[in-house]
This record gives C-alpha cells, structure tokens and sequence, in this order.
C-alpha cells in the first residue's frame, strides 16, 4: 500500500466520521487497523538507500495523519476509547519496560489501558510486550 493510498484512507475514514457524526461506526477501530498495517510496512522497509529512507519517512507521516485524526475524532463507546488508548501504546515503544519503571504519568495511562482491554475482553489490541508481561 502506497503512502498515498493510506493517507487517502484515512481522509476517507475522516469524512465519513464527519458525515455522520452520530452514527456509531468503527472509525476508531478503523485507524488502529491502519496504524498496525502502517507499522507492519515501517518494519518491512528495511534498507539503507535514499528509497527506503523516503519510504519510512513517508510511513510515518502517514501514521502521525493516523494519531492526529484519531485524536479529533470523538470516542462514543467504551471499544473506542480502548483504540484511541491502543494507539497511543503502539506508539510508544518506549513503554516496553515495568511499570515500576515508568514514568508516574505513563505507569497509570498504561495501566487504564491494561484494564480497560481487560474489561472489554480485547487482547487483539496489545502490543506483544503487553502481552507476555
């Protein structure tokens, strides 16, 4: 998927929350998909040259279009909120490590997150640290 494909998909997305603004649809759920597709391709993009370097660079444009869309767009349900807080922690590697060592303010969005997931029954959504930890 090109970069502008998925920058297309996501102004997609975008209007059709617009459109329908009490319309309880999937748009969350929707970018995190798109997130997790994006940083599939960030991991595949692996070589040193000019290309791929513009290639990253291109990706993570598309997921920060991602993030910001993701964050005007209101949560109407519980799942929602679990996708906004699923992409914050999947953009923040940084959170791969114990709470113990975390920062005050991390260790308790993290562990809202943790117990949200838990609440609504979704694992699909951690990362594979979450997971084994």
């Amino acid at each position: 998927m090109s970069v502008v494909s998925l920058k297309q998909e996501v102004s997609q997305i975008r209007s059709e929350a617009d459109l329908n603004p009490d319309h309880p649809e999937d748009h969350l759920k929707k970018l995190f998909d798109l997130f997790r597709q994006i940083e599939a391709s960030l991991s595949n993009c692996t070589g040193d040259d000019a290309a791929s370097e513009e290639k990253r660079s291109g990706l993570i444009d598309a997921q920060t279009v991602v993030m910001r869309t993701a964050s005007v767009l209101p949560a109407r349900s519980m799942s929602d909120l679990l996708y906004k807080l699923a992409l914050w922690r999947w953009d923040a590697a940084d959170l791969d490590q114990p709470l113990e060592t975390m920062s005050r303010k991390n260790a308790i969005a993290y562990s809202a997150f943790r117990d949200l997931a838990k609440m609504l029954g979704d694992d699909t959504i951690l990362t594979d640290f979450d997971k084994t930890h």
